[in-house]
């Protein structure tokens, strides 16, 4: 029987936030489900791409706003992950899972089907398509990517994936409030201005009043779904993933060596 654990995670460290999803993924063959984990940040975190370089963020205004620079174990562009207006998804699967075995746009966009869902439950018109131009933007939202959710034409959720021959590791967003001249200060984003942000992105609070725990709540049915899981269940991390998870943020995620150069 496939089966889905969920983890209703509170507000995080950003790196250890990346140590815990990255651990996850590394002991997925030993348990025998697949892993939700729901999250927050604090304090904000600005999150590079495996491969991006660090100098598509402004180190030094991330530093003086207390911010965290992390660079992400999945790739795309740099992304704000402002304290209490986003939750951060992660969605670890076994190599044998279906949509594992699918190629990465497609399995992108099947697992994005839960923020898809998330919003229709919510009472929202959405689409999930490629938003953008082909240019390799900085910032992460100005990219184009198959697995985009769009409301009215502006982009309130994007994704970026890893895998290996075990498991398939996918981070993704859900905005809730969008305020670009933040985003601007800690990302570059030359010749882009708050106006032309405002017009491509959006937060959840910009057209709906609803409660974190709503969201929550609807996240999990939506993901549920999305991942055709028949026996879903609230869960926690192991003493295995713990273990690991403290491993990695003090070796890898707390590193400047990797969160600035991407070399461990």
């Amino acid at each position: 029987m496939k089966m889905l654990r969920i983890i209703v995670d509170g507000p995080r460290d950003p790196y250890y936030n990346m140590a815990i999803d990255e651990a996850i993924m590394l002991t997925r063959n030993s348990v025998n489900y697949d892993t939700l984990r729901l999250y927050m940040w604090s304090p904000s975190g600005v999150s590079l791409g495996r491969g991006q370089n660090a100098n598509a963020a402004y180190l030094d205004n991330i530093k003086e706003l207390g911010f965290k620079l992390v660079r992400r174990p999945t790739g795309g562009g740099a992304l704000l992950h402002p304290e209490d207006n986003e939750i951060t998804y992660s969605v670890v699967l076994s190599a044998s899972n279906t949509i594992a075995k699918l190629s990465v746009d497609e399995s992108a966009v099947e697992i994005a089907k839960g923020i898809l869902y998330t919003l229709q439950i919510l009472g929202e018109n959405v689409d999930i398509r490629g938003l953008g131009d082909m240019k390799k933007h900085d910032l992460c939202y100005l990219r184009s990517g198959s697995s985009d959710v769009i409301v009215a034409g502006r982009k309130i959720s994007g994704s970026a994936q890893v895998r290996d021959d075990k498991a398939l590791l996918q981070h993704g967003t859900l905005l809730l409030r969008f305020e670009p001249e933040i985003w601007l200060k800690v990302i570059r984003a030359p010749g882009v201005t708050e106006e032309f942000l405002k017009s491509r992105i959006v937060g959840l609070f910009e057209f709906m009043e609803v409660e974190i725990d709503q969201i929550f709540d609807a996240m999990i049915k939506g993901f549920s779904k999305a991942l055709n899981e028949i026996d879903v269940f609230m869960g926690s991390l192991t003493p295995k993933e713990i273990k690991l998870s403290n491993k990695l943020y003090k070796e890898k995620y707390s590193n400047e060596k990797w969160n600035l150069l991407g070399i461990q």
